[in-house]
C-alpha cells in the first residue's frame, strides 16, 4: 500500500474525526440529486420524493450530531421552505450549523455550455441572496456539477469570478456511465478523450484545472458516477426511481464488502490519503443511520484493512486533498462533448431561456436612465421572481431540451412566458420613446441580374455570383470582382440532410450500432428558383424536398453590401 506524509491539516482531520494514524480515509459524501423538472413537473417530484426525503434527511441529521448531508442547488430547498413553515428553523439551524451542507449556492445544477456566462453568474448569486435573505449565512467555495452534460472548458474563469476556489464534476467526454451506453466497460475510456488522460495517462481523479485566461480551481471527477456509493447498505442493482431494484442489506459482512470494492476503484487513482464515494442518484433517501454503518465497519476492519471511512462534505473532501496541489497535475480541460444530441434539441425553448436573459439586462439597464431617477431599487425588487425563473432555465435538463414534451409544455414553456411577460411589461413602462423624423423611404440601387437556361447570374459591386437550379439552387460560382478571383472550388450553400438515429441527448454517431449518414443532398434535386426586386435589394427563393420535408430557401444581396444573408 502507497506510504503518504501525514499533512499539515491536522486539525480538520480531527474535527472529521480521523485518527492521527490514519494514512488512508474513504470519505462517503452523501448528496441530493433533485431534477427540478426532468421527467416529471417539479411539482410531482416534489411531492414524490423530495418532501419526503428531506424529511428523513433532517431527521436523519437531528438523530446523529456527526452526519452531513449535502443539497446540491436551491430549486426545492426554496420549495420546502415556502411550503413547509414548520421545518423552516431546523433548516436554518442545520446550514449555519454546516450539517445541511450546500454543494452550491446556485438555483440549479446549471449546464455551462449553453447559458450565457451572464445567466450562470447570476444563478449562483441569487441562490446566495436568497439564502442570506432567509437568515442562512453559508458561502459555498464548492459549486458541484453532478450531472451537467460536459462543462465549459472556461469554468474556471465563471468559478473564480462569482468567487468559487473548489468544484466537482461527474460526466467527461469519453467516460464509461452504467446505463448510458449499452456498451461493456472494457470499450472505454474513448481514446483521445479527457477520461483517458485522467484514467490511462496522469492516473488522478484530482487535479488543478486551469483555463485558457489563467483562472484556476481544484476539481475532483467521479469516474464512477455521482452515485457510485449508493448501495452501500442494499443488495440489488440500484436505488433510482426509474428501475429501482434494492432490498436494505445492512450486515457487516456486506457493508464491508462494498467498502472494499470502493477502495479498489479509487486507491489506484488517489495521489492523496483520500479517496472520495459519493452517494446520491436521483432522488435516492438517505441511508438510514449511516454513521452507525461506518463506525461498525471502523471499530472490526480498521484494524487490519488500514481503510478509515468516514461521512463527510465533498467541500471536507477537497479541504482535505487541498496540501497535496503539488503533487496533482494541472491541466486545461475540456471535458466536451459528452452528448451532442442536446446542443439543438428544442431551438425554440432554448431561444426563450436566452432571450429572457437579455431582456432583464435590458430592464435593468432602463432602470439606471436620468428619465426613471430612482427606479432602481423597486425594479429591481420587480424582476426577482423573473430572475429566479431565468435561473431555473439554466438546469441541465431544461436549456438543454432533454425533457419530455409533456414537462416541456405544462412547465417549462408556461413558466418562461410567464417570466417573459412581466418583464416586457416593465421595459415597455422604462424604455424613453423614439424621437418621430418624417424621412422618405430609402431605396437600395437595383442589383443587375439575368436568368438563362436555369443558371441566375447577379453582379453586385463586390461578386459575380452564378446559381444554377440544376444542382438544387446552389452557388455554382462566386467571384471577388475586386481581386477577379473565385472564392469557391465547388458548389456552394447545398443542403445535405442526415440520417440520425440518435435523440434529445446523443446523436448516432456517438453509440455503438448509432447511424449518421449523409441522406439526400439538395443538389441531387433540380428546382425552380423565383427572384424577387425588393426596395432593399435582391432575394431570390426556392424550395425543395428532402425526405419528405419541404424546405423553403431564400437569399439576400444589396448591390452595395459585401454581405450575403442566407435563410
Amino acid at each position: 500500500m502507497t506510504q503518504f506524509p501525514l499533512p499539515a491539516n491536522q486539525e480538520l482531520r480531527r474535527r472529521l474525526g480521523i485518527p492521527d494514524d490514519a494514512e488512508r480515509v474513504l470519505i462517503l459524501s452523501e448528496s441530493s440529486h433533485w431534477d427540478p423538472n426532468w421527467l416529471l413537473t417539479a411539482e410531482a417530484y416534489f411531492k414524490r420524493f423530495v418532501r419526503h426525503n428531506l424529511d428523513q434527511a433532517i431527521a436523519e441529521l437531528a438523530w446523529e450530531p456527526r452526519r452531513v448531508y449535502s443539497i446540491e442547488c436551491l430549486f426545492f430547498l426554496r420549495m420546502y421552505w415556502d411550503r413547509c413553515p414548520a421545518q423552516r428553523e431546523a433548516v436554518r439551524e442545520l446550514v449555519n450549523t454546516g450539517r445541511l451542507r450546500l454543494t452550491s449556492s446556485g438555483v440549479t445544477t446549471a449546464d455551462t455550455l449553453l447559458p450565457s456566462a451572464e445567466a450562470i453568474l447570476r444563478d449562483l448569486l441569487i441562490g446566495q441572496e436568497w439564502l442570506r435573505a432567509n437568515g442562512m449565512e453559508q458561502e459555498p467555495q464548492l459549486a458541484y456539477f453532478a450531472d451537467s452534460f460536459g462543462c465549459t472548458p472556461a469554468l474556471p474563469s465563471l468559478l473564480q469570478a462569482a468567487g468559487f476556489e473548489r468544484t466537482a464534476v461527474t460526466r467527461i467526454d469519453g467516460m464509461f456511465f452504467m446505463g448510458c451506453d449499452i456498451e461493456l466497460p472494457r470499450n472505454f475510456p474513448r481514446a483521445g478523450s479527457s477520461a483517458e488522460r485522467l484514467l490511462k495517462q496522469e492516473r488522478t481523479l484530482d487535479f488543478v484545472w486551469r483555463d485558457q485566461n489563467g483562472a484556476q480551481v481544484l476539481c475532483h471527477w467521479n469516474a464512477f458516477t455521482y452515485g457510485q456509493g449508493d448501495m452501500l447498505a442494499y443488495a440489488g442493482v440500484s436505488r433510482v426511481y426509474l428501475a429501482r431494484i434494492a432490498v436494505s442489506l445492512r450486515a457487516e459482512w456486506h457493508v464491508a464488502r462494498r467498502i472494499k470494492q470502493y477502495v479498489a476503484q479509487l486507491s489506484p487513482l488517489s495521489r492523496t490519503p483520500y479517496m472520495l464515494c459519493p452517494i446520491g442518484f436521483d432522488f435516492v433517501e438517505p441511508i438510514p443511520d449511516l454513521i452507525a454503518l461506518l463506525d461498525r465497519y471502523n471499530q472490526n476492519y480498521y484494524p487490519t484493512t488500514g481503510i478509515w471511512v468516514l461521512n463527510a462534505g465533498m467541500d471536507d473532501y477537497l479541504a482535505l486533498i487541498e496540501p497535496y496541489q503539488d503533487k496533482l497535475p494541472v491541466l486545461a480541460l475540456d471535458p466536451n462533448p459528452y452528448w451532442t444530441g442536446f446542443y439543438t434539441a428544442r431551438p425554440t425553448l432554448k431561444q426563450r431561456c436566452r432571450n429572457l436573459v437579455d431582456d432583464l439586462l435590458l430592464a435593468e439597464k432602463l432602470s439606471f436612465l436620468p428619465g426613471n431617477s430612482g427606479a432602481e431599487k423597486p425594479i429591481s425588487d420587480e424582476l426577482e421572481d423573473a430572475w429566479w425563473q431565468a435561473a431555473v432555465s439554466n438546469h441541465h435538463d431544461f436549456i438543454t431540451g432533454t425533457s419530455p414534451d409533456k414537462v416541456v409544455a405544462e412547465e417549462q414553456i408556461p413558466w418562461l412566458d410567464q417570466a417573459a411577460a412581466s418583464v416586457n411589461e416593465i421595459i415597455d413602462r422604462l424604455a424613453p420613446k423614439p424621437p418621430v423624423f418624417d424621412v422618405g423611404t430609402a431605396v437600395a440601387q437595383p442589383v443587375p441580374w439575368s436568368q438563362k437556361n436555369g443558371r441566375l447570374q447577379i453582379k453586385t459591386a463586390h461578386y459575380d455570383i452564378e446559381l444554377a437550379e440544376d444542382v438544387g439552387g446552389a452557388i455554382t460560382n462566386l467571384q471577388c470582382r475586386e481581386m477577379q478571383t473565385p472564392l469557391l472550388t465547388s458548389a456552394s450553400n447545398d443542403l445535405i440532410s442526415y440520417r440520425d438515429s440518435g435523440g434529445l441527448w446523443r446523436m448516432g454517431l456517438e453509440f455503438a450500432g448509432g447511424i449518421w449518414k449523409e441522406s439526400m443532398h439538395a443538389a441531387q434535386h433540380p428546382v425552380q428558383m423565383q427572384v424577387h426586386e425588393r426596395d432593399d435589394g435582391l432575394e431570390i427563393s426556392s424550395s425543395v424536398a428532402l425526405n419528405g420535408e419541404t424546405i423553403r430557401r431564400r437569399i439576400w444581396l444589396r448591390h452595395d453590401s459585401p454581405l450575403i444573408h442566407f435563410r
